[in-house]
C-alpha cells in the first residue's frame, strides 16, 4: 500500500482546542468567483454578499447582497440574483433591480452586446387550483427562457411553456449561450425538467424573441449545456452518447452548417461538465476530476487533444476565464488549505492566492494530517481513499476509526479542506477514513461501472480491505471501529453491519435498505435499474434487509419525510427489523427535509447527534 502525506502549506493550529459546534456552523468560505473580461478583478461571494477583489493589489470590497455574480461585456457592471431577482449593480452608481417578484429568476447570462440578459424561471404549473395531481401529466415541472432588456426592465418570452429550457442539474451541469450577435439562444430542450430528463435533452436554437425554434439534433442520450463558439459557427457541448446512468460525459462541438459532430475528448477518460471557449475559438478550457484531486484541462478545438494545465492533489473548481484565454479565477483548496479565490495566468499555471476569507476563520482551527492512502482489495483491484489522522496525532498509538462511504454510488471522497463530522471526529481523537470503493467517480469509466449488478460486494470489500491495512499499519485499534454514511453511503453502512459484527456503532442516513420495494417508489427507478438490471428477482441478493436478521451493531437511523429518491420507508424497514433483534436503535425523521441534510439545523443536529451516538457505544 502506498501513502501520500498531504502537507503542502499547512497553516492551521498545531495543539489547538477543537472548534465548537458554533465555529463549525459559521464557516463560510469564498466561492462562485467571476473574472472581469480585462482579468484585472474578481467578483465572488461569501457571506451572503458580492464582493470584488483587485487582481494586482488583492483589495476586496463589498458590492451589494446577492450571489451569482456575473459581470456585463464591458466590465462595467455585475449582474446578481438576490432573493430570487435580477439585479444589475454598477461598480460606480446605484444598483437596479431588474425583475419583480412573479419570476424567480435562475441561471442567467448577459448578451454579448449588453444589452439583454437571458434567465431561467419555472414555467407556469399546469394544474388548476384544486385540481387532483394527474401524475406525470399535469405535474411535471418546465422551465423557461425569459429575456430582460438590461435599460427598460420589459421581459419578454424566448421559449415555450409547452416544454422545457433544461432542467434538473444534479447530474450533468446544464445552461444555455447567447450567440455572439446577441440574436438566438442555444439551450437543452427537454420535454420536462423532472429528474432524469437529462436523457431526453437535446440541443436547440430559438431567437432571443420567441420566434423560430430548431431542435439541432435527435441523438441517444443526453445532449446539453450548449455554449456558441466566439465566431458563431459551432456549439460546443457535452453529451452522454447514449442512454445510460452509468457514463462519463464528453465534450463535443457541432458544426451548425454541416451538422457535423466532433468528439474533443473521446481519449479523456472522465467526465467533462462545465467548460469555456477562449476568443479564439481555438481552445476550451475544463475542470475534471482525476482520482482525489480536480484539475484544470484544455481541449484543442480543432485536433481534440486534451492537455492538463494545473498540477498536484489540490480540488479545483468554479473556473472562470478572461474571453482571451489568458487569465482565470478559480476556487482552491486541499485538506490543508480551506477554500479560497485564487488567480492564474494559462499559459504558466502559477496559482495566487486573492483572498483569505476561509483562512481568517480558520487559523487557529486544529491541524488534521491528511494523507491519501491506496491499497490492493480482494480480486486485486487498486482502491485509493483519504485518511484523516487525529489532532494531535502521535506515531506507534492506536486510534477509533470512523468510516464515512460516499453516496451516489457515483461519487467520490476529495482532497477537500475537512468539515462536517470529518472535522468533529479527527478533531476529538478519531481518525477518519473517506473510501473510493469501485463505482466511484473520477477514475475513468470503467471504474465507474465496476459495480454493476454487484451492489454489496466489491464496494463492500474494498472497504473492509482499506480498513485492515489501516490496522495493519498500525493506526487503527480494531475493536473501536463505527460507521456512518448517508444516501449510497447509507446503503452501504446498512450493508456493511449485515455482513459484519467488527464495528461497535453504525449511523445509516437516507439509505437503500429493501431494493425490490425501492425500484418501486423511487423518483428515478431507470437510474438504478441500469446499476441492477430489470431482473426484480436478483434484487434481494443485493438488499441489506435480506441480511439484516443478522445485524447487531446499534445503529442510529435518520431521513428526511420529503425524500422522494430515498423513500423514508427503506429506513423503517430498518428500524423495524433491528427493534425485533433486540438491537439498539434511534430513527430520526427530520420533517421539511427532502434527500440528505441540507438545511444548517439539521447539520447541526446531525453532527452532535451522531457524535453522542458513536461515542456512546466506542468507548
Amino acid at each position: 500500500m502506498r501513502i501520500l502525506p498531504i502537507l503542502l502549506g499547512m497553516t492551521l493550529a498545531a495543539g489547538a482546542a477543537p472548534v465548537s459546534i458554533d465555529e463549525l456552523m459559521r464557516f463560510q468560505g469564498a466561492g462562485q468567483p467571476a473574472i472581469s473580461p480585462d482579468g484585472s478583478r474578481v467578483a465572488y461571494v461569501t457571506g451572503g454578499a458580492v464582493w470584488t477583489a483587485d487582481v494586482a493589489g488583492g483589495q476586496s470590497r463589498k458590492l451589494h447582497d446577492g450571489a451569482s455574480p456575473a459581470w456585463s461585456p464591458d466590465g462595467a457592471r455585475i449582474a446578481l440574483l438576490l432573493k430570487g431577482q435580477l439585479w444589475i449593480v454598477p461598480l460606480e452608481g446605484q444598483a437596479a433591480r431588474l425583475t419583480t417578484g412573479e419570476q424567480k429568476a435562475d441561471r442567467f447570462q448577459w448578451s454579448p452586446d449588453g444589452k439583454k440578459i437571458a434567465f431561467l424561471t419555472p414555467a407556469p404549473s399546469l394544474k388548476k387550483p384544486g385540481a387532483p395531481t394527474v401524475v406525470d401529466v399535469n405535474d411535471l415541472p418546465r422551465n423557461q427562457i425569459m429575456v430582460v432588456d438590461a435599460a427598460t426592465r420589459a421581459v419578454t418570452s424566448a421559449t415555450s411553456p409547452e416544454y422545457s429550457a433544461l432542467g434538473y442539474e444534479q447530474w450533468f451541469p446544464d445552461g444555455f449561450s447567447w450567440s455572439p450577435d446577441s440574436r438566438r439562444i442555444a439551450f437543452t430542450w427537454r420535454p420536462h425538467a423532472k429528474a432524469g430528463s437529462h436523457h431526453q435533452g437535446d440541443l436547440a436554437v430559438v431567437n432571443a424573441d420567441g420566434t423560430r425554434l430548431e431542435v439541432l439534433a435527435r441523438r441517444p442520450g443526453y445532449d446539453g449545456n450548449p455554449r456558441w463558439s466566439p465566431d458563431g459557427r459551432q456549439l460546443a457541448f457535452i453529451s452522454t452518447g447514449r442512454y445510460d446512468w452509468v457514463r462519463i460525459s464528453n465534450l463535443l462541438t457541432l458544426d451548425l452548417a454541416s451538422r457535423q459532430v466532433r468528439n474533443l475528448s473521446r481519449e479523456f477518460d472522465e467526465s467533462v461538465k462545465e467548460f469555456h471557449w477562449t476568443l479564439d475559438g481555438s481552445r476550451l478550457y475544463f475542470v475534471a476530476g482525476q482520482g482525489v484531486s480536480t484539475q484544470v484541462f484544455v481541449a484543442d478545438a480543432r485536433q481534440g487533444a486534451v492537455r492538463q494545465v494545473s498540477q498536484g492533489q489540490d480540488v479545483i473548481g468554479e473556473l472562470s476565464i478572461t474571453p482571451d484565454g489568458k487569465r482565470c479565477a478559480f476556487i482552491r483548496q486541499n485538506a490543508a488549505e480551506p477554500p479560497e479565490v485564487y488567480v492564474s495566468e494559462l499559459g504558466e499555471w502559477k496559482p495566487r492566492l486573492l483572498t483569505r476569507v476561509a483562512m481568517e476563520q480558520t487559523k487557529n482551527w486544529p491541524a488534521l494530517e491528511t494523507e491519501i492512502v491506496r491499497w490492493k482489495s480482494f480480486d486485486g483491484m487498486e482502491i485509493e481513499g483519504v485518511m484523516h489522522k487525529p489532532a494531535g496525532y502521535e506515531r506507534g498509538r492506536r486510534y477509533p476509526l470512523l468510516v464515512v462511504p460516499h453516496g451516489g454510488p457515483h461519487g467520490v471522497q476529495t482532497n477537500v479542506f475537512p468539515l462536517g463530522n470529518t472535522r468533529w471526529f479527527g478533531e476529538r481523537g478519531w481518525v477518519v477514513f473517506r473510501p473510493n470503493f469501485r463505482g466511484s467517480g473520477n477514475y475513468g469509466e470503467r471504474f465507474l461501472r465496476a459495480n454493476l449488478y454487484g451492489w454489496g460486494l466489491g464496494d463492500y470489500q474494498d472497504i473492509m480491505t482499506g480498513v485492515d491495512h489501516l490496522i495493519a499499519l498500525g493506526l487503527v485499534d480494531r475493536e473501536r471501529l463505527a460507521i456512518s454514511g448517508s444516501s449510497y453511503g447509507g446503503y452501504m453502512t446498512s450493508w456493511v453491519i449485515s455482513q459484519t459484527s467488527r464495528f461497535k456503532a453504525a449511523v445509516a442516513g437516507c439509505g437503500i435498505t429493501d431494493l425490490p420495494s425501492f425500484l418501486r417508489t423511487t423518483d428515478v427507478p431507470d437510474r438504478f435499474e441500469d446499476y441492477l438490471g430489470v431482473d426484480d428477482r436478483l434484487y434481494p441478493r443485493h438488499s441489506p434487509m435480506t441480511y439484516a436478521t443478522n445485524i447487531r451493531t446499534p445503529t442510529l437511523i435518520w431521513h428526511g419525510d420529503l425524500d422522494e429518491r430515498v423513500p423514508l420507508m427503506q429506513s423503517r424497514h430498518l428500524y423495524t427489523q433491528l427493534l425485533k433483534n433486540k438491537v439498539s436503535t434511534e430513527f430520526v425523521i427530520y420533517h421539511g427535509e427532502a434527500h440528505g441534510a441540507r438545511r444548517a439545523d439539521v447539520r447541526r443536529d446531525l453532527i452532535e447527534r451522531e457524535w453522542r451516538w458513536i461515542t456512546s457505544l466506542v468507548k
